[in-house]
């Protein structure tokens, strides 16, 4: 998953724009569902996976991206939720 994520950071987000964790989340179900779903355990609720995915992404701080706060966007299931936004370098 780490190499995948940093895959999308790298190739799938230009630079000097700002992306949140939906935005990974998203490309990984949409293009790397085989990805996405064998990183899943089954003890884990869909809210627990993701904010894994979301701490995962901010391993790259400081390397690929900077943190830029918060957005309020969209998630899987179409509700708007706060959420970490980074912007890449």
């Amino acid at each position: 998953m780490e190499n995948t994520i940093q895959t999308i950071i790298q190739s799938k987000i230009p630079r000097g724009h700002i992306f949140d964790a939906h935005t990974i989340i998203e490309h990984l179900i949409q293009y790397d569902s085989d990805t996405y779903l064998s990183s899943y355990q089954n003890n884990w609720t869909t809210d627990f996976y993701h904010s894994k995915i979301s701490k995962l992404i901010s391993t790259f701080e400081g390397k690929l991206i900077e943190r830029q706060g918060t957005s309020w966007s969209q998630n899987i299931h179409k509700n708007f939720s706060p959420n970490m936004c980074w912007i890449k370098i």
